[in-house]
């Protein structure tokens, strides 16, 4: 298949988003698409910076059947940040998606459309802030380090 050269957007983006960081998305698809191989004509895909990721550890057992491992990466900013991203894949895919979207914050996800050399990314959605649980709400740092 030929290499990601283009990447075009759809829809409202967030204005905090990993798509204002250039190349970064074309990087990201390209390097799954090495390790995974390649890229379906339709996928979506979800971006979540890693710390915000590791935030909500308490609710990643929920995410357990949701990712294709062979398209999960964290792939790094040009300023070296984190990003958890994932591909989905198959018939399922939308609804995976909208499964992860309960339990990443400050995450953003896309339908994408693939023609050739160029992806467009079609917005779904955003997630800013997901419910933490009460007793995780509570915590202060005083209480961390006792």
């Amino acid at each position: 298949m030929d290499q990601i050269r283009q990447v075009e957007l759809e829809g409202t983006v967030p204005p905090w988003g990993i798509t204002t960081i250039s190349g970064f998305i074309q990087s990201a698809l390209s390097r799954a698409e090495r390790a995974g191989g390649d890229l379906p004509a339709a996928f979506h895909v979800s971006f979540c910076p890693w710390g915000e990721r590791n935030a909500v550890s308490h609710n990643l057992g929920a995410l357990a059947d949701v990712f294709d491992a062979r398209y999960r990466l964290v792939h790094f900013t040009s300023c070296g940040r984190p990003f958890l991203v994932a591909i989905l894949i198959g018939d399922d895919a939308a609804g995976r998606q909208q499964k992860a979207m309960r339990y990443l914050p400050w995450s953003e996800h896309y339908r994408a459309t693939r023609d050739g050399d160029c992806v467009t990314l079609h917005f779904v959605g955003e997630v800013q802030d997901v419910d933490a649980p009460e007793a995780l709400a509570q915590r202060s740092l005083q209480q961390l380090f006792a």
